[in-house]
């Protein structure tokens, strides 16, 4: 589904900086895969091109064997539309449209038939718990709410990959476990392939793997096997391993 070879990425200035170097990353499809490492260790310069928000300086990127990196705007615009679906740590919703309308944006920017559009919004908003609130402005629910609407959001195109980048950054720890225990969900029954940048050990242990890095590099990765509190420890082991300031890692919530 994702293969990166030879990644790489610097950012010129007075002193130029390489943030990402010689990234070989495959992520298989169905596959939920989460990327840890300290602050600056480059790990959201790797999301933001796998996203194609951002152009790497040299390497090369294949989404569902297609090459984003050779496509013209118009064509990378409608490739990032269909193949891939986002979940931000803000949210990123439309404070003056409802639930219901944001979540159906994707499909809206498709031109989907709006029994279509109805049809999809009614299952994927039973699937993730939120169908009593499809018809709330943004500023009426709860940030666990909003994050599940925003996940929706990025599903309801059946997107190839979601592209999560800290998605339980702004929630307390019982929110954070139903978005969690969501995701790893519609990984689970709709093969849906994930790749999740995340500072928390709790989120990561819903993954199926960990990829680590430091300093741009690829440093360390752990596969999660059936027991997800030992996962949980094991990626605890590589943070302490990692190194880098105690604010790097969301407070532990067990």
């Amino acid at each position: 589904m994702l293969k990166t070879s030879n990644l790489s990425k610097i950012y010129d200035g007075k002193v130029a900086h390489k943030a990402l170097e010689n990234i070989d990353l495959a992520i298989e499809e169905g596959e939920f895969v989460g990327i840890m490492g300290p602050s600056g260790s480059g790990k959201s310069t790797l999301l933001n091109m796998v996203a194609t928000i951002d152009q790497p300086t040299s390497g090369s990127i294949l989404v569902n064997n297609k090459n984003p990196l050779e496509m013209k705007h118009d064509e990378l615009a409608k490739f990032r539309r269909r193949e891939l679906g986002f979940v931000f740590q803000d949210f990123n919703l439309l404070p003056t449209l409802t639930v219901e309308e944001n979540i159906v944006l994707p499909l809206t920017l498709e031109g989907t038939r709006v029994k279509e559009m109805e049809k999809r919004v009614a299952a994927v908003a039973e699937k993730l718990g939120i169908s009593a609130i499809l018809n709330n402005r943004i500023y009426e629910i709860s940030g666990g709410q909003a994050q599940r609407a925003a996940i929706a959001r990025a599903i309801i195109h059946r997107p190839h990959m979601v592209l999560a980048d800290e998605p339980t950054g702004n929630l307390d720890s019982k929110a954070s476990r139903t978005v969690m225990e969501m995701l790893e969900k519609i990984n689970k029954e709709d093969r849906t392939t994930m790749m999740m940048v995340t500072h928390d050990p709790i989120a990561a242990s819903y993954t199926e793997r960990v990829v680590f890095i430091k300093d741009g590099k690829l440093f360390n990765e752990i596969h999660r096997g059936d027991n997800r509190q030992a996962f949980f420890q094991k990626v605890i082991d590589v943070l302490s391993l990692l190194g880098g300031d105690a604010s790097d890692l969301s407070s532990i919530r067990v």
